[in-house]
C-alpha cells in the first residue's frame, strides 16, 4: 500500500511543479516590466513567500510538535530549502525566462539520474536491474529530446522549435538547477529519516529559503530593486505558481517519507511531459516528430521501469 501511495503522491507533485512552470512562464511572458526588475528573482521570492505562508498555515491548524526537534535533525533540511527552492528556482526560473518552459522542463526532468546515484553511497538504497535500465532510458531519451533540435524536417514542431532556438550556453541555468534538485531530494530522504513529518520539514526548508533571500536584499539594493514587480498580471502568475509549489513540496515529502528515493524520483518526468501535453493543447497541435515523440516514450518508460524495480 505505501509504494501505491508514494507514486500517486509523486504523480500529484509533478502535475503540480508543471503548472507551476507554466504559471511562471506566463507570468515572465506577458507581464509588463521597466527594465530594472529581475521577473525570475521577483517569480521566486513570491512563490517562497506564497507556499512559506500555506506551510506554516497548516502547520499552525494542524499544531507544531517541536519535541525531540534538534538542529542536526532540521539540518538537513535546511540545506535542501537553500538548494532547492532558493538557489534552484532563480536558475530554473531564469532556464524558463531564457530556452522556454518546455526545455527547461525537459533538461530538469533529468534530476532522479543524479538522486537515484546519490542514494545508492548515502541512503543505502540498491539498483534492480529493472531500475538501472529505466535510469539508462531517462538518460537516453533526454538525449534524443535534446538531439531534436537538430530535425530540420520537424521544424513546424512546436517542441522542435523551441529546441531549435536554444543557445547552448542559456542551457547551463537549467542543468544546474537539475543538479541542484536531485541533490535536494537526497537531502530530504536524510533529513526524514531523523524527523519524520513532510509538512513541518517542507515548512522548514521553504523558510530556510526565503530566509536566505531576506538576507540578500539586506546587503543588496540591487536585489531589493529587481524584486520589485508590480504588474498585478505576473504578480497573480506568480502567486498562483506559489500555491502549486506549496502543493508540490507537500506531496513529494510525503511520498519521499513512504517511499524511496530511487523509486519515488523518477516519477518527476512525468513533469515536462504534462507541460508538453498541457502546450500542445494549448496550441491545438499533436507532437509530429518522431525524435520528440520516442524522447517522450523513452523518458516514461525509464520512468516506469524505475517504479516497477
Amino acid at each position: 500500500m505505501f509504494i501505491e501511495l508514494s507514486a500517486a503522491l509523486a504523480l500529484l507533485a509533478s502535475v503540480c511543479s508543471a503548472l507551476q512552470t507554466l504559471s511562471v512562464e506566463y507570468g515572465l511572458e506577458n507581464g509588463t516590466y521597466t527594465g530594472r526588475e529581475s521577473p525570475a528573482l521577483a517569480a521566486t521570492v513570491v512563490t517562497i513567500v506564497v507556499s512559506v505562508v500555506v506551510f506554516w498555515i497548516l502547520l499552525a491548524v494542524r499544531g507544531v510538535e517541536l519535541a525531540g526537534v534538534s538542529v542536526r535533525g532540521m539540518a538537513p533540511f535546511v540545506v535542501a530549502g537553500l538548494l532547492n527552492p532558493a538557489a534552484f528556482r532563480v536558475l530554473y526560473f531564469r532556464g524558463i525566462g531564457r530556452v522556454g518552459a518546455r526545455v527547461a522542463a525537459a533538461v530538469v526532468g533529468a534530476n532522479p539520474a543524479v538522486a537515484a546515484l546519490l542514494a545508492v553511497p548515502l541512503l543505502g538504497e540498491s539498483f534492480t536491474p529493472a531500475t538501472g535500465v529505466g535510469l539508462s532510458c531517462i538518460v537516453i531519451g533526454g538525449i534524443v529530446l535534446q538531439g531534436a533540435r537538430t530535425d530540420e524536417a520537424a521544424s513546424e514542431d512546436l517542441l522542435i522549435e523551441e529546441f531549435s532556438r536554444v543557445n547552448v550556453r542559456d542551457l547551463l541555468f537549467p542543468v544546474v538547477a537539475m543538479v541542484l534538485l536531485g541533490v535536494s531530494f537526497v537531502l530530504v530522504a536524510i533529513g526524514l529519516n531523523r524527523i519524520d513529518d513532510p509538512l513541518f520539514g517542507t515548512a522548514v526548508g521553504q523558510t530556510a529559503a526565503l530566509v536566505a533571500f531576506l538576507v540578500l536584499f539586506g546587503v543588496s539594493g540591487a536585489a531589493r530593486s529587481g524584486v520589485q514587480v508590480r504588474d498585478p498580471l505576473a504578480l497573480a502568475a506568480f502567486t498562483l505558481a506559489g500555491v502549486f509549489v506549496a502543493g508540490n513540496w507537500l506531496a513529494w515529502f510525503s511520498a519521499l517519507q513512504l517511499g524511496t528515493v530511487i523509486t519515488v524520483i523518477p516519477l518527476s518526468n512525468v513533469a515536462p511531459l504534462v507541460v508538453v501535453v498541457i502546450s500542445y493543447v494549448l496550441v491545438r497541435q499533436v507532437p509530429r516528430s518522431p525524435r520528440i515523440l520516442s524522447g517522450i516514450v523513452s523518458v516514461v518508460l525509464g520512468a516506469s521501469l524505475m517504479q516497477i524495480g
